[in-house]
């Protein structure tokens, strides 16, 4: 689930003129595939970012750098920071021989080499003209966006403040949980462009295909970046350490 909210992060802006604040929403919808790991929707409002996808939902306050998972199917909820120092912590314990073995087994899954770059090919999507980015994992195609310039979406400084912030605080979270050892997908998808189309595969296959519905500048719904009523707090699971 990580790598897709981190893939729908490419709404990254440059300053435009507009209105002191206004709310951002954009909704997609599923055209491919069963829909279950596809990003939804992405909420933007007055220092705070919403990304749902699947069963989970990804909170940010670009105010506090809180950053929450929540787990609908669970009613559960993960602070991503929280999360992020224990693996640091975890990771930081580990004698020097056995984080050369984590490392090499991370590279042989493709865990350690991610890359986010442009195809060469374009596509126009809902009425977008996007370039097309291929995410591989090691030597593993795992997805391709299709990114539109920010500014096609009308999405006001404030918004784009925000979403800035949003980004910087997940790429330092990414790096903190790694200590280092891996390197994120979030350090290189581009600035100034939102996705408009996102293909996930399995197995080289297409599995989810997901484009842009609407984009909407309506007030969006405060409760919608809170804790839901009756979701409980869990923690990251304890890892051992396994030859």
């Amino acid at each position: 689930m990580h790598y897709k909210l981190a893939l729908a992060l490419a709404t990254i802006g440059c300053t435009l003129a507009a209105p002191a604040r206004a709310d951002f929403s954009a909704d997609f919808a599923n055209v491919q595939g069963t829909g279950g790991a596809s990003l939804t929707r992405i909420e933007v409002s007055g220092g705070h970012m919403r990304m749902d996808t699947g069963n989970g939902s990804m909170l940010v306050d670009a105010n506090s750098g809180r950053i929450l998972m929540l787990m609908h199917d669970k009613r559960e909820y993960m602070d991503m920071g929280k999360m992020a120092q224990s693996l640091n912590a975890m990771l930081a314990n580990v004698p020097p021989q056995m984080r050369d073995m984590m490392k090499q087994r991370m590279a042989a899954h493709g865990g350690g080499t991610v890359t986010y770059a442009p195809s060469g090919q374009t596509a126009t999507v809902a009425g977008y003209a996007c370039a097309i980015y291929r995410v591989t994992v090691g030597a593993n195609h795992i997805s391709d966006s299709c990114l539109a310039d920010l500014s096609a979406a009308g999405i006001d400084a404030a918004d784009q403040a925000t979403v800035r912030k949003v980004f910087d605080d997940l790429r330092a979270m990414a790096q903190t949980a790694s200590a280092g050892m891996a390197k994120s997908a979030l350090s290189q998808i581009p600035t100034g462009k939102f996705p408009v189309r996102m293909t996930r595969y399995e197995d080289g296959k297409v599995a989810d295909v997901a484009q842009i519905k609407s984009v909407n500048r309506a007030a969006v719904n405060r409760a919608d970046f809170e804790i839901p009523a009756g979701y409980s707090e869990t923690e990251m699971p304890a890892m051992g350490m396994h030859h």
